[in-house]
């Protein structure tokens, strides 16, 4: 009866293990049993990568918290997933969740690497200096903001320090104020933060020159440099009436090209003397770090030249996808491969010549503005009530998309205002009246998007630094309009310690 006993425990012993042996290997390679189909299939996965990064995930009800996710480079691994439709819902203390249905397949990741949460209720900074604000715009090397404010005599500039956040300067532009929106023109810093441009449009007469007071628009100079106000009337410096579009040269200090009429100008703010025709017949320009791109009437050619104007053009296009020849009121360029036109009508053409084929094509109507993003395989254009964006080379992360893809991101009723690429160009930030949302690309199951502030003020203006990584707005404080700004997005603890 033992030997029996021994016999059988030992066949019994044996029998377990050839049936649990393989069901250890077959899960240790990724296969689970499914109970409904009463066979072994190949599972799938889950990979996400989140700001703020200690989360919740909701997996069809179940939920995980950070520390049971398997994490791999700061990203979160949901393995073991039989093939099915899930639901994920990613969420942390006082964020606004995150959520998508998810098609799992076998041995295939499915993949969400930017994924953003934003607080439901942040706390900004003020800056009770600023009161007054109307527009501002960041310095290159992100140490100054240039502001201006609006009274009844003019225009004033100011800069705020922000490291200190105190004012450095003020300067008066009496008589004048900033340029309507609608001819495209802004405030802009030169490379090394030492001057701005203004463009400014008259609102009364003024007590200068004569000259000067027969201008109807202008472009002053601020020199930064000075202890002293020093503000230079570009027009009057240069001799030239109707300066327009100027941009300061990338490479040489001092240096800034311009638009009098159809020729393209560039100049030193130091040497009247210095003026150069750059080229004729042209109807927009654009800068790279090396060359200066214009168009030339009447056939809408592309060329390019050497900043310093003084080597051969280089013809860019042989033609234009509108045979009416229209009048080019604006180029944006990535490089010479890629390329925005708007015209008068605002009609936008992209000149893409892509990795599979040539593209010239006329991609919207309306269109208010247009941004390359920072490698050149995306165009972010939008209109007063919708935004959309192209690509211009095929994008190999999920979710996958095409050379010449077009999406249409959103739309709204109202208009849409302080429209501008999410530092991770997977995400557009935007207002709609009074609120400042974020909405990512990804359009599987649907498009997250989520509040970022709400003012009182009907008409922020907006802008998210990439480099300080800040969101800037303008809000009413005391009855008065002051700049206000909160860290977004949430800082990145170093090896997954720590955080918020």
């Amino acid at each position: 009866m033992e030997k029996f006993k021994r016999t059988l425990f030992f066949w019994s012993l044996v029998l377990i293990f050839f049936i649990i042996t393989p069901v250890i290997v077959l899960e240790a390679r990724g296969y689970r049993f499914d109970w409904h189909r009463g066979v072994f299939v190949y599972s799938g996965t889950i990979s996400f990568k989140v700001n703020p990064q200690n989360i919740i995930a909701n997996l069809n009800g179940s939920i995980d918290e950070t520390a049971k996710l398997n994490r791999i480079n700061n990203s979160f691994n949901l393995s073991g997933l039989l093939p099915a439709d899930y639901e994920l819902k990613v969420s942390a203390p006082d964020y606004y969740p995150w959520n998508k249905k998810i098609d799992v397949h076998s041995g295939v990741s499915s993949e969400f690497w930017n994924i953003v949460l934003t607080r439901k209720n942040y706390m900004p900074t003020n800056y009770n200096s600023t009161a007054g604000i109307d527009k501002f715009f960041t310095s290159p090397k992100n140490r100054f903001i240039a502001f201006t404010t609006n009274s009844s005599q003019g225009l004033l500039v100011k800069g705020l320090d922000l490291n200190s956040n105190l004012i450095t300067n003020s300067y008066a532009l009496d008589s004048w104020k900033l340029i309507t929106e609608d001819k495209r023109e802004n405030i802009e810093w030169s490379p090394d933060e030492d001057y701005l441009s203004v463009p400014v449009e008259k609102i009364a007469p003024i007590n200068f020159s004569s000259a000067e007071n027969n201008q109807q628009s202008a472009y002053y100079i601020i020199d930064l440099s000075q202890t002293q106000a020093s503000i230079l009337n570009l027009n009057t410096f240069f001799g030239k009436n109707e300066i327009r579009y100027v941009r300061w040269d990338p490479k040489e200090k001092g240096y800034l090209f311009f638009l009098e009429g159809t020729t393209l100008f560039r100049g030193n703010i130091k040497d009247a003397s210095s003026v150069t025709q750059v080229a004729t017949d042209v109807s927009a320009y654009d800068l790279s770090y090396n060359a200066v791109y214009f168009v030339q009437a009447p056939n809408n050619l592309v060329f390019k030249t050497s900043l310093d104007g003084k080597s051969e053009k280089t013809q860019i296009t042989n033609n234009f996808p509108d045979t009416n020849n229209p009048v080019i009121k604006k180029i944006t360029l990535y490089d010479e491969s890629r390329i925005a036109f708007l015209d008068q009508n605002q009609n936008l053409f992209v000149y893409n010549n892509g990795e599979h084929e040539k593209y010239f094509r006329a991609l919207g109507n309306k269109v208010e503005e247009m941004h390359f993003s920072n490698d050149g395989k995306k165009l972010l254009f939008y209109s007063n009530n919708e935004i959309s964006v192209y690509y211009t080379r095929d994008w190999t992360v999920q979710p996958i998309r095409s050379e010449n893809d077009l999406n249409n991101i959103t739309r709204y009723s109202e208009n849409l205002k302080n429209i501008q690429w999410y530092k991770d160009y997977e995400h557009i930030i935007f207002s709609a009246g009074k609120y400042t949302k974020i909405i990512e690309l990804d359009a599987r199951d649907h498009r997250n998007c989520l509040d970022l502030i709400s003012t009182e003020l009907e008409d922020p203006f907006v802008i998210h630094n990439n480099g300080l990584e800040k969101l800037f707005f303008t809000d009413q404080k005391d009855g008065a309009t002051t700049l206000n700004s909160f860290v977004f997005p949430e800082p990145t603890p170093i090896l997954g310690i720590g955080g918020a």
